[in-house]
């Protein structure tokens, strides 16, 4: 056997040996993401074999030097493919083409993650076969995407048991939020998201607001479950970190001192004067509120808002050909929202109001007031102003002068302009400069069901909230929040749509395949 030959088969070990270290340094750092001192020696040593190969088989022959360019090749397209997996692991993106945007985080969740300032440690205790596991460790490492200041650990307590009664662990499917000294527990199984930003909220307030709900007057039972009471309101308030109370007003002299944000819903009986009077001292000294009325019978506390350059009208509003929901006119559904901070958030997502009256800014309230319409119905609405014939014969027509044209508005946001102390002219013989500060007053709505359980959906709870946290001035909290996860349901195919599928997978795909094979082969032949 020649020396030549001999030569050729030590080149070809030599260069397979190379080549198969570099695309195991690559396949082992494909996996682990970890460039590792073992992945650089079998990299450098692979390298230097292959560079050794490819010069001495080029001096060799022509034929080698083809297959070293095929070599090459294939050693481009493994760096190629490596350098893609390194990008990718340090920016990840992902694209959600579900239709409710169910794999993204919402945007409350999103501006939370953003404003961190302290950092969070997430220890998760799922088993296996915890059937909600993989939903909370993709949710999670979304939040992980959002935030550097978040770190995430997964443990299965059947595998460190040890672990687990440390952080005194007694329920499959915990997660352990920390920050500092302060522990959060969550053991979700119907929204995740939610409760994980809820648990984060608590973590970074350093005080818990308060809500009082007036009672007393038939208003919505913020403790009860049917369909006509404000029991989810409830929940979702406190998942913002709000301590929620009801207020009975007689007898007491005052609004609590620690009251945040007084919510009237929908009294059924009159208020007391005297309480009143108190809810207007309140206002006056510097609280807030949200007030929502219902048409009649129901009060229209005119004294209260009109004061505040609100006007809730005597009516019932009718969108007769415009959105509806069930197609009832006397049900408006709209997306069309005033320029606010309550609403700017909102998009396109839509509200609801059952049964609503008008409420709308006073044409001559105080200039130091500013009123910002936040709802509207369509511009084919009108204010009913004829409430006996609508609910008597349950119908109603646009009056011309009696009725109120649309688009006919539904929510009001009130704001007080105060003008401070003059400051100093930053240069002599400048006239003083005088300051205006804003106070926020209070939100009207002209209906109260909009919020209860039965109604609760689609923009509903964001309106509400949002209207909760711009008067307690918690801005970060103003927008869309986690929807409630809905299971994908399969639809039932009926028997004609099964035939179509199965005919078009079994015959007629490998027809297509035939009539294109045999027009190549005409072609060619």
């Amino acid at each position: 056997m020649s020396k030549a030959v001999i030569s050729r088969r030590w080149l070809t070990v030599i260069g397979c040996i190379g080549f198969g270290l570099i695309i195991v340094a690559f396949g082992v750092y494909a996996v682990t993401s970890i460039f590792s001192l073992y992945v650089k020696t079998l990299l450098g040593v692979g390298a230097a074999l292959a560079l050794a190969f490819w010069i001495m088989s080029a001096m060799i022959s022509r034929t080698a030097r083809y297959g070293t360019n095929v070599a090459v090749m294939v050693f481009l397209a493994f760096t190629i493919l490596i350098m893609v997996n390194f990008v990718s692991a340090r920016r990840s993106s992902r694209i959600d083409t579900t239709t409710a945007k169910y794999f993204s985080l919402s945007e409350q969740t999103k501006k939370v993650l953003k404003n961190l300032d302290q950092d969070i440690n997430v220890t998760t205790f799922y088993t296996d076969d915890h059937y909600r596991k993989r939903i909370a460790e993709d949710t999670l490492n979304e939040y992980a995407l959002q935030s550097k200041r978040l770190k995430v650990t997964f443990i299965d307590p059947n595998v460190k048991p040890g672990l687990a009664i440390t952080y005194n662990i007694d329920r499959n499917g915990t997660v352990v939020f920390e920050s500092g000294d302060k522990r959060e527990d969550v053991a979700s199984f119907q929204n995740e998201e939610q409760d994980f930003t809820s648990a984060i909220l608590k973590l970074i307030s350093t005080e818990q607001r308060k809500l009082y709900f007036l009672d007393g007057h038939g208003e919505h039972d913020i403790d009860a479950y049917d369909e006509n009471s404000y029991g989810d309101l409830k929940r979702i308030i406190e998942a913002e970190n709000y301590k929620v109370e009801k207020l009975i007003l007689a007898g007491q002299s005052s609004i609590p001192a620690d009251c945040n944000v007084l919510v009237i819903a929908g009294p059924k009986k009159p208020l007391l004067p005297q309480e009143e009077e108190i809810i207007a001292d309140y206002l006056d000294s510097g609280g807030v509120a949200i007030i929502m009325v219902d048409p009649t019978p129901s009060p229209s506390l005119t004294s209260l808002l009109e004061k505040w350059g609100v006007e809730a009208r005597d009516d019932v509003i009718i969108d007769a050909f415009g959105n509806t929901m069930f197609g009832d006119p006397s049900f408006p559904v709209t997306v069309k929202y005033g320029n606010h901070d309550i609403t700017i958030p909102m998009g396109r997502v839509m509200t609801f109001f059952p049964l609503a009256r008008s409420v709308a800014p006073k044409t001559d309230s105080r200039e130091e007031l500013e009123v910002v319409k936040l709802v509207e119905t369509s511009p084919e609405s009108w204010g009913e102003s004829d409430l006996e014939t609508l609910l008597s014969k349950r119908t109603s027509q646009y009056n011309e002068g009696q009725d109120l044209p649309g688009p006919v508005s539904m929510a009001v946001a009130v704001t007080l302009k105060e003008k401070s102390e003059t400051v100093p002219p930053p240069m002599p013989g400048q006239p003083p400069k005088e300051e205006t500060k804003e106070k926020r007053v209070l939100v009207a709505f002209g209906d109260s069901d909009f919020a209860t359980n039965k109604w609760l959906q689609a923009g509903n709870p964001d309106l509400f909230m949002n209207s909760v946290n711009w008067l307690a001035e918690e801005e970060e909290l103003i927008s869309i929040r986690p929807k409630d996860q809905e299971e994908a349901q399969v639809q039932r195919l009926s028997g004609k749509q099964l035939r179509l599928v199965t005919y078009s997978s079994v015959f007629a795909i490998p027809v297509l395949l035939l009539i294109i094979g045999g027009a190549v082969w005409f072609k060619r032949r």
